[in-house]
């Protein structure tokens, strides 16, 4: 009870860290997931702790998780995960001089009764995390886990489900994380069953829902012309509204590399020089607009008086209905959450540390302004105007976020508008420009199939 009380909180406090550092955590195939029954969660590792708090909070099951035994030399960290039902993973490297690497069986034995009890289990194959464009090769121990749970503990219906992470940009708050759920693997089903196979059949499954690049340079130039075709194939939509998902951006990405590919295989100079022609000018025009500080999603709008006064009075009402929430939530969290964020990036040496940083200083710093700030209220008023004090926090916090990328779009599309009714004629040239880009990519696409 008390192992349950405690991971519901800290599954509640996950949920709010991670709303207030990323914009949004998007989610496919959770149906995939069974409901009960002894489940491996296999994921990728691109973005350290994150991970375990992303796929804790969205997975419906309470997940067990594994980490590194070094966690647990911390007397007051060691007792926190024991008491959520951590288990500690011995890895070989981790062990200090003379250390007897047979310590790592008793997780192997705790991994075994936990499937034994029906729980899901959440591991990282790739051992790791890092910042490779594309999946580490994968260690065995999964297989090797899943093996001694079939054959030494008699546990049956063992599956493993690929758990694949996407983020938009994993050290920058306030962007995307898409979390996509694989095709399970039912261990009781497959014919030729060994480390090799089960290893091999988790890494098919993990490349189904990850993105994968030979380079970095690869995978940013990919990305940038995915996420820049989910705006120019979408209309324009008032701020508030839906715009094109992570999801989308994650689907274009592998059209546009699928494509990539059949065009290396394609003997076609012609091909070769209309491909070089489109990322020229796509390249043209993403410098254009960034020495413009215009977005490409605000090329498509209408720059007419009647559509400027639409805008004006839909955000003039949300401001003045918004407004005074959004203010109240950036007086109580402004200086912790400024806080955070500097302490955050300094000495960084890897891209998911600022991420990782700012959840835990973030949590907190977060919680110990909300105490001192309400004590103060309850010296200067009473409890009860303390305790209504107390109940405002989250839901401004939130607000204040929500409300900061709302105004920071609206300004962007008001500077946009401006611009374009200033220069009617580079707005018609900028329209061309993307439906050129639009058409193109279709035969171009066309074209390499």
């Amino acid at each position: 009870m008390l192992h349950t009380l405690a991971y519901d909180a800290l599954r509640a406090l996950a949920r709010i860290a991670l709303s207030w550092y990323y914009g949004a955590v998007e989610v496919s195939g959770l149906d995939r997931i069974p409901r009960t029954g002894p489940v491996f969660l296999a994921g990728n590792h691109p973005n350290a702790l994150m991970d375990a708090l992303v796929i804790g909070v969205l997975v419906p099951r309470r997940v067990r998780m594994l980490a590194k035994s070094t966690l647990f030399a911390n007397p007051v960290l060691g007792a926190a995960l024991r008491g959520l039902g951590v288990i500690p993973l011995y890895r070989v490297r981790d062990l200090p001089a003379g250390a007897d690497p047979a310590r790592n069986a008793e997780s192997f034995r705790a991994v075994s009764e936990a499937l034994a009890a029906q729980s899901a289990v959440l591991i990282f194959p790739e051992g790791t995390s890092h910042d490779d464009p594309q999946l580490a090769p994968l260690r065995s121990g999964l297989a090797r886990m899943a093996l001694e749970a079939r054959d030494q503990h008699g546990v049956r219906g063992v599956v493993i489900v690929p758990m694949g992470l996407v983020f938009e940009e994993k050290e920058s708050p306030r962007t995307r994380v898409l979390l996509q759920v694989g095709t399970p693997i039912g261990l009781d089903t497959m014919r030729d069953i060994g480390v090799p196979t089960i290893t091999h059949a988790v890494e098919r499954g993990l490349r189904d829902v990850t993105l994968n690049f030979a380079s970095a340079a690869e995978a940013s130039r990919v990305t940038a012309l995915a996420h820049a075709l989910a705006v120019l194939l979408a209309p324009v939509r008032p701020l508030g509204e839906a715009e094109h998902s992570l999801a989308d951006v994650v689907r274009l990405t592998r059209r546009i590399a699928r494509a990539a590919d059949r065009v290396r295989t394609v003997e076609s100079d012609t091909l070769f020089e209309r491909v070089d022609a489109f990322e020229t000018r796509f390249v043209a025009l993403r410098k254009r607009l960034a020495d413009a500080q215009l977005d490409l999603a605000d090329v498509g709008i209408d720059p007419g008086l009647a559509a400027g006064w639409r805008f004006a009075l839909r955000e003039g009402i949300l401001a003045l209905l918004r407004g005074p929430i959004g203010v109240w939530g950036r007086l109580n969290h402004w200086v912790p959450l400024t806080i955070t964020r500097a302490l955050a990036v300094r000495g960084v040496r890897s891209r998911d540390e600022p991420a990782m940083r700012s959840v835990v200083l973030g949590l907190v710093l977060v919680l110990g302004f909300y105490a001192l700030q309400t004590a103060v209220v309850a010296v200067i008023a009473d409890a009860w105007w303390a305790l209504a004090y107390a109940l405002t926090l989250v839901p401004s916090a939130r607000h204040d976020l929500r409300y900061g990328d709302h105004t920071r779009r609206a300004r962007a599309r008001m500077r946009a508008y401006f611009r374009f009714r200033r220069d009617p004629e580079w707005h018609a040239q900028l329209r061309n420009e993307c439906a050129w880009l639009r058409a193109e990519a279709g035969a171009l696409e066309q074209l390499s199939a």
